[in-house]
């Protein structure tokens, strides 16, 4: 494997890596509305869950990020999608990790 291939291969994979910590956040934030929902005895089917904003916008985002990671194994839009990374998802989730990391 040439040094650029391995260089675009690791790029790529720590890439993945950043978003995948994205889709974990984002499915906890999913989880718990789902939890306030299920308290009420209302289930993710019904049209009051599929009709919430909050519900719709965290399913577009997670949508999102797995178009994101399916563009990068297709070699497409990379550049973009890895400015992203770079400038929004690491600093995001290093802000995270930094802060649960202080606060143990």
């Amino acid at each position: 494997m040439a040094a650029k291939e391995f260089n675009d291969w690791v790029k790529g994979d720590v890439a993945i890596e950043i978003i995948g910590k994205m889709i974990a956040e984002e499915n906890g934030k999913l989880n718990q509305l789902l939890d306030s929902f299920e308290e009420k005895g209302i289930d993710e089917e019904d049209e009051l869950v599929q009709n919430d904003s909050r519900y719709k916008s965290m399913i577009q985002q997670l949508d999102a990020y797995d178009d994101e990671i399916r563009a990068i194994y297709d070699g497409e839009n990379t550049a973009s999608i890895f400015d992203k990374v770079t400038t929004v998802y690491a600093p995001h989730i290093k802000q995270q990790y930094t802060f649960a990391a202080l606060s143990r």
